[in-house]
């Protein structure tokens, strides 16, 4: 089976190979050392993957002839995490995880309780740097489309578009369980759908009613008050099971004999 997993863009693919960029043909040359004939995997940020043969790998470049395309594991969730722009380790730890769990998007927030520090920090470099974190994360957990962060938006702004918004709030909340009985399914896809997480200072009284009256859902995550950063990623792992791939998977995996307790 191919070990490595390069990303290349929609734009450096043909009919019969890809071109890897300059950053991964880098680190595909002098670091991981590819060599001609190798097997790797290849993917275009797009929801395309192939299984591919390494025909070039030198200074000038890396080409990867194509093989066959392979099956996609994206989730038929298309979820927006929304949350509350945190300290930067943190952040990039919410981005890492929320893209192996199959979130679509990653919008940071501005909120009222978010350090305007945070927002300032914000800068070209740091979205670039968020950019080649969903970038290594896709390659790690095999998916095939990256995974966008967007430019930080007001949380208001957010809160007026359409849509079904769930707002994971400390307090006040219904049980998701019984939230996810009143998001009605009318085709087989679940609808798409935008978790809202506040910051560490949790939401203020004002946003919390912006959200009601947006008609967003408002979502208790249990009696205990998480960090920011649990929040974020136990909704979109709750949400993924009961509506994108993970129900599949728990209700279909074959059982393994270390987990069985006969009687």
């Amino acid at each position: 089976m191919p070990g490595h997993r390069f990303y290349a863009p929609s734009e450096s693919f043909t009919a019969a190979d890809a071109r890897l960029p300059a950053d991964e043909a880098h680190h595909a040359v002098h670091v991981l050392r590819v060599r001609v004939g190798e097997a790797v995997n290849v993917f275009d940020g797009q929801g395309r993957a192939f299984r591919a043969i390494v025909a070039e790998a030198s200074k000038r470049g890396v080409r990867l002839a194509l093989a066959e395309p392979l099956p996609s594991n994206e989730s038929p969730l298309e979820l927006t995490l929304a949350v509350a722009i945190l300290k930067a380790d943190k952040f990039e730890w919410v981005i890492q995880k929320a893209v192996e769990l199959g979130v679509a998007r990653v919008i940071p927030l501005m909120t009222r309780h978010v350090e305007p520090g945070l927002v300032r920090g914000v800068s070209a470099d740091r979205l670039a740097r968020w950019a080649r974190i969903s970038r290594e994360a896709t390659k790690q957990c095999g998916r095939s489309r990256l995974t966008p962060i967007a430019a930080p938006r007001p949380v208001s702004d957010l809160l007026a578009e359409e849509g079904v918004k769930l707002f994971f709030a400390e307090r006040g909340g219904q049980d998701l369980a019984r939230v996810v009985e009143k998001v009605v399914r009318k085709t087989d896809a679940p609808p798409p759908m935008t978790a809202f997480v506040g910051p560490e200072g949790g939401w203020s009284d004002a946003e919390r009613e912006q959200a009601l009256a947006s008609g967003a859902r408002l979502v208790t995550l249990g009696p205990r008050i998480l960090r920011a950063e649990t929040a974020g990623i136990l909704a979109v792992g709750l949400l993924q099971l009961a509506f994108g791939d993970f129900v599949t998977a728990a209700t279909t995996a074959p059982e393994r004999p270390e987990n069985r307790h006969d009687s």
